[in-house]
């Protein structure tokens, strides 16, 4: 079995299914117009077990939202489309094993400071992808000549194979494994053959030739002093067996062109090597996720914001779970301000982070950017923020909107319940946990209630959780006696004139500051008076 040349975990795994993608490669040969197969083949690979479960998360944080908007691909000034299933699939496996997370970060950090290596990268990713183009190219575009069509498959084959030989045998990361997946398969008797044809096919003989010119640079002569056909190669054959060969297949009633011939001899070498090739399909998914991660983080500097690679602490390590410097939601890039960015550091290894403030403050883009940022970091790529230190969780738990639909049989506390019973009934021990206005569909007392109680059990999972909530007075009761439950307290800062600076420092918000924020949208009693006198019908 060769190596496959995994770029994602520490202990490789090949996700794509082998042999429907070993069908494919076979049918695109024989002349099949395949179109996004290839494509639905890698976004439907598989990954490794993960305790992080997609539907605890992926549509509060708007991943695929994240994807469209942050994650291209330009290369040499050409736009490259990205399989935005594959990237979104490997996001939402976020790794728990550290090692794996460690990996991936190891092949960034080499990319950043290798320039030589990050320039191979691209080349191989381009000409990967032109491999998969010439495999998805329709068929009536090469029916003139098929075999001509084959080959250069089959030559774009083989520089894929060289370039990952000769261009990653110095990396000190996980992408030396293309170093050593195409000498495993350079050394296969099939590679011989793909060679030795490709040499036959590109040199069947020499020719000497000696141009003799007049003095007004006219050809006068052609004298051929010699022609030699390269005899060393597998597939030359004596002119008399070539002979025999065409007239016993005539015999039989096969009449066959030498293209035709040669075609066929293609295909029997294509499919004895296209096992060779499958874990490279996986591969180009792979180094698009690098690639692509990096642009996302040159995007950001263009914003005057920095990525990171994050620095994860030992599960033992009793310092802090969450440090963020310059920390922004990378799902506000859109907007024509850049994000501001604020610094959060817990101060417990297992806090529970109570976090109050006024309506449009910035608590549900900052714990919805903390859950991005152990998202991003600990599926080993750039965090959104300048440094960070974070440790590995068991999964993610986020609970930030509220989605309405005409058949639901629940209220909005009802549904609100139902999230908090999965979230204690399933979510892993040791998991991040975000929740977004807590209990808030209900009445004050009541709240209050669901919201110590959930609090309470919080503590008994061993989370990292943020919990943001308009229940100012509880929370300030709660901070009397915060060391019962562990509790961290943030609020949000306000300038001289109480509106929101999108920093956060510790303690309780004193106010909510309700009517500010009814001021500011314009919702006060002589505004709306105004509009109503407005739309009033004239008496008559």
């Amino acid at each position: 079995m060769l190596p496959i040349p995994d770029l994602l975990n520490r202990e490789s795994f090949l996700g794509i299914d082998r042999k429907a993608l070993s069908d494919l490669l076979g049918l695109a040969i024989l002349g099949r117009e395949i179109g996004t197969e290839f494509h639905d083949a890698m976004a439907d690979a598989e990954t490794p077990d993960s305790t992080w479960r997609p539907e605890f998360f992926e549509e509060d944080l708007f991943v695929d939202r994240l994807i469209e908007e942050s994650f291209e691909l330009r290369i040499d000034g050409v736009h490259y489309p990205i399989n935005e299933r594959f990237l979104r699939r490997v996001l939402t496996a976020t790794p728990t094993d550290l090692e794996t997370t460690l990996f991936r970060q190891e092949i960034l950090r080499e990319l950043d400071e290798d320039e030589r290596l990050l320039a191979a990268a691209r080349r191989l990713y381009r000409e990967l992808f032109g491999l998969l183009s010439l495999h998805r190219t329709p068929r009536y575009h090469r029916v003139l000549d098929s075999a001509a069509h084959n080959l250069d498959i089959l030559k774009q084959s083989r520089l894929v194979i060289d370039l990952m030989h000769d261009l990653f045998e110095s990396s000190r990361s996980g992408l030396r494994r293309l170093h050593e997946g195409a000498v495993a398969i350079r050394e296969t008797d099939e590679y011989a053959t793909l060679v030795a044809l490709l040499d036959y096919e590109s040199r069947l003989a020499e020719l000497n030739l000696v141009i003799t010119l007049g003095a007004d640079g006219r050809i006068r002569g052609l004298d051929v002093r010699s022609l030699e056909e390269c005899r060393d190669n597998p597939f030359w054959a004596r002119p008399v067996k070539r002979l025999w060969s065409r007239l016993r297949l005539g015999m039989g009633g096969y009449s066959m062109s030498n293209r035709e011939l040669l075609n066929r001899v293609v295909e029997r070498v294509y499919v004895s090597l296209s096992p060779a090739l499958i874990p490279l399909i996986q591969m180009l998914g792979q180094l698009e996720l690098y690639l692509a991660a990096r642009a996302f983080r040159d995007r950001c500097g263009e914003r005057g914001l920095s990525m990171c690679i994050p620095e994860f602490r030992p599960v033992d390590d009793p310092g802090p779970a969450i440090e963020c410097e310059h920390l922004f939601n990378p799902l506000l890039l859109g907007q024509e301000e850049a994000p501001v960015p604020c610094t959060v550091r817990t101060t417990g290894n297992v806090p529970i982070t109570v976090v109050t403030g006024p309506n449009s403050g910035g608590k549900t883009r900052l714990i919805q950017a903390i859950a991005l940022a152990q998202l991003l970091g600990q599926s080993g790529l750039y965090a959104p923020c300048s440094r960070a230190r974070l440790r590995v969780q068991r999964g993610l738990f986020v609970s930030l909107i509220e989605r309405e639909s005409a058949d639901q049989v629940e209220g909005r506390l009802g549904r609100e319940l139902v999230r908090i019973r999965t979230l204690f009934e399933e979510m892993e021990h040791g998991s991040m946990v975000v929740l977004d206005e807590l209990c808030s569909g209900t009445n004050p007392s009541e709240g209050i209630e669901v919201f110590t109680l959930v609090l309470q059990l919080l503590r008994r999972v061993q989370p990292v959780a943020y919990v943001t909530t308009h229940f100012l007075d509880h929370a300030r009761a709660l901070q009397q006696n915060h060391t019962r439950l562990g509790l961290e307290f943030l609020q949000v800062q306000l300038d001289d004139e109480r509106r929101s600076t999108y920093q956060f420092k510790d303690g309780v918000a004193r106010t909510s500051l309700a009517a500010l924020t009814a001021e500011r949208l314009g919702v006060t009693f002589e505004n709306l008076s105004a509009a109503v006198d407005g739309r009033r019908a004239p008496t008559r």
